[in-house]
């Protein structure tokens, strides 16, 4: 039990051939950016021209996009313009003024899309994460991908680990410690909380993949990866090893990573749900207790130092299964809870060094990280 609730807390809180990465935009379209309106509002506009990485912006670009926000009618207006003439007006209009960045984030969106520009998905995903805000206590909170916004969600008690429900992100899957842990669903929009089961021990959704869930269940202290059938509602064990198997995620059609320490520490394992192997995913590092999958890649979080009395460095690692591929993504610090965009292009993480914390975005095709600070600490998100 003792060594189990170790492992746990390491997890929450804790030379191969390497990828080529080449940049897809030699010749990026030039554009003018013009902007009247609130100081914070611009601040979000710059942030999402710079992530996104797709466009020069020269004030002498015969292209030109006026961007205004009505903070009283909380509209923004944004008019496309060739060689200043206006010949497309889009309007994009909130009930909140704190809304806004959602408004910038979708404008900033259809102007990629008109370009026919790489996906920008991300720029319009919403956020959910746990935030603890005393001592057992956890709120779900709503935010964009900047995490500018701020909504609440769920509140009272102990409401962690957060997961999208769905492709459309109207529901969200958690855990709140009850008398045992509980499995909810929730619906974002109208409020409707439904409950799903309970289980003795530790109580997670980790995955989703349309119907079928992936969760971490720690019945009489034995932590294993299931999958649970929402159609069926029948619960299948996919692991058995007399030891800590959690964090499982779908890769591929037929396989699961997860997180195991049955080579004495925590690493990244695959099984393969037709003929059941299990082996071994990365054989780097001190141990890993973080993974994410998007279709053959996986992003893995490593420890790379083992120091007694100062922070240790983990960093994260991006695995193509297709040629067994290794190219390292982070350099120094605390890089954890790797967690890849809706179209892959992104892996959004977290950064801790020394006492402060902070939000990292990968643009993987760019070669860039972008790094926003933390005004507290996240229990766990889900973007």
């Amino acid at each position: 039990m003792k060594k189990f609730f170790l492992f746990l807390l390491i997890f929450l809180f804790a030379d191969a051939k390497e990828i080529v990465i080449t940049k897809y935009l030699e010749n990026k379209p030039a554009i003018n950016i013009k902007f009247n309106g609130p100081k914070e509002v611009k601040k979000i506009l710059n942030m999402d021209f710079e992530v996104l990485d797709h466009f020069e912006l020269e004030n002498n670009s015969t292209l030109s996009f006026n961007f205004n926000y009505d903070k009283n009618a909380k509209t923004l207006t944004v008019e496309y313009l060739k060689k200043g003439q206006p010949y497309i007006i889009r309007k994009y209009k909130s009930n909140s003024y704190a809304y806004f960045p959602f408004l910038i984030h979708k404008a900033v969106y259809d102007i990629n899309e008109y370009f026919h520009m790489p996906s920008a998905k991300f720029l319009i995903r919403k956020v959910v994460y746990s935030l603890l805000t005393a001592p057992k206590e956890a709120s779900i909170y709503l935010s964009d991908y900047t995490l500018s916004y701020k909504k609440r969600l769920i509140s009272g008690g102990l409401n962690i680990f957060p997961k999208w429900a769905d492709k459309k992100q109207k529901e969200i899957y958690f855990t709140k410690l009850e008398r045992l842990p509980v499995l909810y669903k929730y619906n974002i929009y109208t409020g409707k909380k439904e409950k799903l089961f309970s289980s003795e021990g530790l109580l997670i959704v980790s995955d989703v993949k349309k119907d079928k869930i992936l969760l971490t269940l720690a019945k009489n202290s034995q932590p294993d990866v299931y999958l649970f059938d929402l159609k069926l509602k029948k619960l299948k064990r996919l692991t058995f090893y007399k030891g800590i198997d959690v964090n499982g995620k779908f890769w591929g059609d037929n396989k699961i990573a997860f997180v195991s320490d049955r080579y004495g520490r925590p690493y990244i394992f695959e099984k393969n749900l037709k003929n059941k192997k299990v082996k071994r995913v990365l054989y780097h590092g001190k141990n890993q207790v973080g993974v994410d999958a998007y279709k053959n890649y996986l992003v893995i979080s490593s420890r790379e130092t083992s120091n007694a009395f100062k922070p240790n460095t983990f960093n994260l690692f991006l695995i193509n299964s297709e040629d067994d591929s290794l190219k390292r993504l982070t350099m120094k610090g605390q890089n954890s809870f790797p967690n890849f965009s809706v179209d892959g292009s992104s892996i959004m993480f977290i950064k801790r060094e020394n006492f402060f914390s902070k939000i990292g975005i990968i643009r993987l095709s760019e070669n860039k990280i972008f790094y926003y600070p933390l005004p507290k600490i996240l229990q766990s998100f889900d973007w």
